[in-house]
């Protein structure tokens, strides 16, 4: 059996003329990263790797998973292979993914992580949306063969911020 977290970077500021990669959180984004990564059952995952594109809104938002006691720093990997936008280098990832791991989050972009849930799942999702959590559990050995996933749960912020 195989797992899949997918967390999408909390809100990011267009507010600096900078380059994509180096845009960081907003106000907001702080607060949704901070909120979801408190969740019982978000800290409940104990994953054996965590995956995190090399963007600094992805890494901020991996930082307040770790400062909230979800997984330890040590677990994270950076990829700029993350930094992916249509899921084909998502998805080519995740084929590599150590085959001694079962539990794994990856923190990544949308399109790709919309695009790729919806290709691997049982269910459809509209928009994975900012700090949207899904986790995805597949009946398989390996990780090539995650290709027809089963919900778990889906957790978005504006569903549960009151």
């Amino acid at each position: 059996m195989k797992s899949i977290t997918f967390i999408r970077h909390a809100k990011s500021s267009w507010e600096f003329q900078l380059p994509d990669e180096k845009r960081p959180l907003n106000k907001r984004g702080l607060f949704d990263a901070e909120f979801m990564s408190s969740l019982d059952i978000v800290k409940s995952i104990q994953p054996e790797a965590v995956f995190c594109s090399a963007a600094k809104r992805t890494r901020q938002t991996c930082r307040t998973f770790v400062e909230n006691d979800v997984f330890e720093e040590s677990m994270v990997s950076y990829s700029e292979q993350l930094y992916d936008f249509s899921g084909a280098y998502l998805e080519a990832f995740i084929r590599k993914i150590d085959g001694d791991f079962s539990k794994v989050i990856i923190f990544g972009h949308n399109h790709a992580l919309t695009a790729l849930v919806n290709q691997i799942e049982d269910t459809s999702i509209d928009n994975i949306p900012t700090c949207g959590i899904v986790k995805l559990n597949f009946n398989t050995d390996s990780w090539g063969g995650c290709t027809n996933g089963i919900l778990e749960y889906k957790l978005f912020p504006k569903n549960l911020i009151p």
